[in-house]
């Protein structure tokens, strides 16, 4: 009994996980797949449409992350984060609001944990494509060790 409790939340908490990493990525993902199925409709193959689709969205990622720290205008890179962290939101209210679904929660409280997590989702794809992430461990780890 203990031990199927524990795993029941062990994977519930691992869902979680897959499902909060997979919608902050969901641009890139989204490019990704759409690139992958038109080389299958263009008859590349299985193979060669997985492979693309795999580059295709590793490389808007790439090139968001790259793009957000080289430009310096204010407008041009709020576009960039906009376009990364919409997406984002709206996949994290939809999976905040299936999980929430799931587990039998009334009606308002189903809405205002789907608005959660779409702020979340968003504020972290916002955070990861503009490299704060990256940042904070650098000024962490640059702490660490300019204390005693």
């Amino acid at each position: 009994m203990v031990a199927s409790t524990l795993f029941t939340v062990f994977g519930l908490g691992a869902l979680c996980w897959i499902m909060f990493n997979l919608a902050v990525y969901a641009l890139p993902f989204a490019v990704g797949l759409i690139s992958g199925l038109y080389f299958h409709d263009a008859g590349q193959g299985v193979f060669l449409s997985i492979v693309a689709g795999l580059f295709i969205g590793g490389f808007v990622a790439a090139l968001g992350e790259f793009a957000f720290a080289r430009i310096r205008f204010a407008p041009l890179k709020f576009a960039i984060g906009l376009a990364y962290a919409v997406p984002a939101g709206i996949a994290g209210f939809h999976a905040a609001k299936g999980f929430a679904e799931f587990g039998g929660a009334s009606g308002l409280t189903i809405t205002l944990l789907s608005w959660l997590g779409a702020l979340v989702v968003g504020g972290t794809a916002w955070a990861r494509v503009s490299g704060w992430a990256e940042a904070m461990s650098d000024a962490h780890a640059q702490r660490s060790f300019d204390e005693p």
